[in-house]
């Protein structure tokens, strides 16, 4: 029976021939792996030209919701957003957990070296600004953006109610026009305000329970906290 390894694939062609490279010393077929992260690729794109290259099985896993769920969240608790903004730590971790699992499914061996990760929902690394706008460019009225949470968790927008997945996306948006979330070559809007936001919270109340509003202003590139306040129960 011919031997098959498992490694993670975003697309790129230098990627690819590091497989390939590591297939043939191993006399393995390849089987792929590529994670939807919320990073805004053509991931059945991905999987066909996974097939295409000679890839005899292409797996694709949406993992938004547990990456943001089991990975982001403690990490904004524990403060570690800090030195990996736009998770690619968090998803490496991920990818390597996900590789194991497909390896066992496929009978074969996991390649969990050098796994590389081109962006998340959080945001990406690169010098091609996509999610954010130079702060020249932002516009010259301020955005007002309220963060409800509740036990921690980020719930809602301006009142908005959404799931974790979609209010990172959304904030993605709003702090990236207003020109926020650029950490040298790192883009991760959604990331920063979060981090403002969540510390701002527990600092005020406490952080057991970090249940309340933070009221944000965002402007040109600059982000700052207007207020924050507890969320009440509802009346029974």
């Amino acid at each position: 029976m011919t031997a098959r390894i498992v490694c993670a694939w975003s697309g790129g062609a230098e990627a690819w021939a590091r497989i390939a490279a590591t297939a043939a010393a191993r006399a393995a077929e390849i089987v792929t792996l590529t994670l939807d992260l919320g990073q805004g690729t053509d991931l059945e794109e991905v999987r066909d030209r996974a097939l295409a290259s000679g890839a005899v099985r292409a797996h694709v896993l949406d993992v938004r919701e547990e990456f943001a769920r089991d990975h982001v969240l403690p990490a904004l608790h524990a403060n570690a957003l800090q030195a990996d903004p736009e998770g690619q730590q968090l998803a490496a971790q991920l990818a390597a957990r996900k590789l194991e699992e497909v390896a066992a499914i496929e009978g074969a061996t996991p390649v969990t070296e050098s796994i590389a990760i081109d962006g998340t929902l959080l945001g990406r690394h690169g010098a091609a600004y996509t999610l954010t706008k130079a702060s020249a460019d932002a516009p010259s009225a301020p955005a007002h953006v309220e963060i409800a949470f509740e036990h921690g968790v980020p719930v809602a927008i301006n009142g908005v109610s959404m799931a974790l997945t979609e209010l990172i996306e959304i904030l993605t948006i709003i702090a990236g026009h207003h020109g926020v979330g650029r950490i040298g070559l790192v883009e991760a809007p959604a990331a920063v305000v979060l981090m403002t936001a969540y510390a701002a919270l527990a600092g005020a109340y406490q952080p057991t329970d970090v249940t309340g509003i933070v009221r944000l202003t965002l402007l040109k590139g600059d982000h700052t906290v207007s207020g924050v306040s507890r969320l009440m129960a509802e009346p029974s």
